[in-house]
């Protein structure tokens, strides 16, 4: 008799991860098949994850039916027992996110045309075009050096400063990967890289792409998904999500900016894309590029012991480097100028536009305002299911809430006092823009977040909008900051490099450092003098003097001492639990309850190394109507506390969170 260990979708918020089942004559299985069982009264679906003749011992049920082929390939399900394993979930939610939608609910939805599919996807319509043959660059002597330490190593770091050609050497790596009947899967962090990506893929390498993001429809996820499976596609580009693509015979991983903090997901299982990209590549023996002008600290220090192949690009092959100013905000509140834009902005931008050139401001807060607040009584609006304050919003003439989408008509008067001497503080991209079309009343002016960029193409409108100079000044969040390639961009302009800077995060320094960094790299792309402005009250501090140098390795050493003596990542691991409940008290009791478990059960078995702190109360302590206490655990070798982990239906889990 054969039997099966079934991952069963209806058992994901119980502690076994698999069940075992008997496999019936007449029906084939093999690991990664999506199969239907019973699970207690009712019929649920599967996924194999092994196969064997052993007894189990006890009664078993029978597997009831099987879809033809299996969905997930042998490799997929040995990296779902390891993300399983390493970020602490049900191996059932590991396999769930190998699969759109679509064909994790049917098992074959989207495997053929469908005759009612009204919308295609504008990126996917460009990444199926014709493409045009392009005079292959030559390498320079870095760049081909590079590749040869890529072809010689299984896992590379490629630190390389701005425009100093990473993408060129990905696809060089690519072609050779191709050349030997190998398929290649480029990551990007976030969907407003892709057009630009895709359009410099489809010219270079001829092949088949697919196209794996989040703002596709179901419908065409599914159909990009089985043109991966089948191996028709050999080229896969897509956000983090695409790691998890099913590609047979995968040679090449190229994940680019990597370190950035959109390629941790946010949601169970709460995975970083590089951590899951290094598993991959052991699984599949394929070779991993991770490229990034300002790679994460971790990732570095991993490199310099040896950890990872390093290889660098020092110089930039087009372009120059644009000049970097720091403005010191008190210096112009001290002049008078009680404006968010500095007086040298302005002198730039008004430089700029008279030149017939493009100007990129970069804020990253969505909306009018940071919050609305009375200046009688001091107290901001608040949401009422969330702890944290309603940012205005023009497009509904109201208050919204980020994180619940609660939203409000603008108060006349201060809920808390009564006061009318209530007004908007802060600044959004929102309210920026508004005050860009003032200031410079004959300017094109874009915005670009994740307000603007809510319908299906809107990514795509924008970038081809301002990339076909039909537009002159682009503002936006950190999705300008990346990626784009746009050599008409001589002015960027840096309204707030404080904002993270104060959030309490152990690596406020490094997203300061690199979101800087990265948003002056958008200006300079070509032979034509370029200036970055950016606008800070704190010049002094390493992490922006380091920036606006472009000195990755000094801002490295200065931020290390730190991650040292407090002991943060690469000197430690960290996990963070957090309980969530309707009643505050209630939660902060569970939470206090299981960090003291958790401290005697480790004591007790003589686990040395780990630290546990808290309970306290999350940075949002109240979202979405129900509070949240954590309990942080500290150390190496956090898997060896798994075990002495709370369970049960209000904790969730964070291994490595990335703030």
């Amino acid at each position: 008799m054969l039997y099966a260990e079934v991952a069963v979708e209806a058992g994901r918020s119980l502690d076994r991860e698999t069940y075992t089942y008997q496999v019936p004559d007449g029906i084939d299985v093999v690991p990664g098949h999506r199969v239907t069982v019973p699970f207690g009264r009712r019929a649920s679906y599967g996924f194999v994850v092994s196969l064997g003749t052993e007894d189990p011992g006890v009664e078993t049920k029978a597997i009831a039916t099987a879809g033809g082929d299996p969905l997930l390939l042998p490799h997929q399900v040995a990296l779902a027992r390891l993300v399983a394993d390493h970020y602490w979930v049900p191996l059932i939610e590991c396999l769930r996110a190998m699969l759109p939608p679509r064909v994790r609910k049917t098992g074959s939805s989207g495997s053929g045309p469908s005759g009612r599919q009204r919308r295609h996807s504008r990126l996917l319509e460009l990444a199926n075009a014709a493409a045009s043959p392009v005079a292959v660059a030559s390498l320079t002597e870095e760049q081909a050096s590079a590749l040869e330490v890529i072809g010689a190593n299984q896992l590379t770091l490629l630190h390389g400063v701005i425009a100093s050609g990473k993408t060129e050497v990905y696809l060089a790596a690519a072609e050779r990967a191709l050349a030997e009947g190998l398929r290649v899967l480029l990551l990007v962090p976030d969907i407003s890289l892709t057009p630009q990506l895709v359009e410099r893929v489809r010219a270079r390498l001829a092949a088949p792409i697919a196209v794996l993001h989040s703002q596709l429809t179901e419908l065409e996820r599914a159909q990009q998904w089985w043109r991966t499976r089948r191996g028709e596609a050999q080229v896969v580009l897509g956000s983090r999500s695409a790691v998890f693509a099913p590609i047979p015979r995968l040679g090449l991983i190229c994940l680019d900016e990597e370190g950035t903090a959109s390629y941790k997901q946010d949601r169970t299982p709460r995975y970083e894309t590089g951590w899951v990209a290094r598993r991959l590549a052991a699984l599949t023996g394929a070779r991993l590029v991770a490229g990034s002008a300002t790679p994460s600290v971790v990732t570095y220090f991993e490199a310099g012991r040896g950890e990872l192949a390093l290889a660098k690009l020092t110089r930039r092959v087009r372009g120059r480097d644009a000049e970097v100013e720091l403005v010191d905000m008190r210096d112009e509140a001290a002049a008078g100028n009680r404006q968010p834009l500095s007086r040298r902005l302005l002198e730039v931008v008004d430089r700029t536009l008279n030149n017939e050139e493009q100007v990129i401001l970069y804020l990253n807060r969505r909306g009018m305002a940071t919050f609305v607040l009375c200046r009688d009584c001091g107290r901001s609006v608040q949401c009422l299911g969330c702890s944290v304050a309603l940012v205005q919003h023009a497009e509904i003439d109201g208050l919204v809430c980020h994180y619940c989408g609660y939203s409000r008509a603008m108060p006349s008067v201060c809920d808390h006092c009564g006061s009318r001497n209530i007004r908007g503080m802060g600044m959004g991209t929102q309210r920026l823009e508004g005050m860009v079309k003032k200031l410079w009343p004959r300017a094109r002016v874009l915005r670009l977040d994740s307000d603007a960029a809510r319908g299906p193409d809107s990514y795509f409108d924008i970038w081809e909008t301002f990339s076909e100079r039909r537009a002159d000044i682009l503002v936006g969040t950190q999705l300008v900051t990346r990626g784009l390639d746009l050599p008409a961009v001589t002015c960027v302009g840096v309204v707030d490099a404080d904002l993270p800077l104060h959030f309490p995060d152990y690596r406020s320094a490094e997203n300061t450092f690199s979101l800087v960094v990265q948003v002056a790299g958008r200006a300079g792309r070509d032979q034509r003098p370029a200036s970055v402005v950016v606008q800070t009250s704190n010049p002094e501090h390493y992490s922006l003097r380091c920036a606006a140098t472009g000195d990755y390795e000094g801002f490295f050493a200065a931020e290390l001492p730190s991650r040292k003596a407090f002991t943060f990542p690469p000197y430690a691991e960290i996990a963070v639990l957090t309980r969530t409940d309707a009643d505050d008290a209630r939660a902060a009791a569970v939470a206090r309850e299981a960090a003291e478990e958790l401290a005697s059960g480790l004591l007790r078995e003589g686990v040395e190394g780990i630290r546990v702190m808290g309970p306290a109360p999350a940075f949002i302590h109240r979202l979405r109507g129900e509070y949240r206490w954590q309990v942080t655990l500290k150390g190496d070798g956090l898997d060896r506390a798994r075990h002495l982990a709370p369970r049960g239906r209000g904790w969730s889990y964070d291994v490595d969170p990335v703030t």
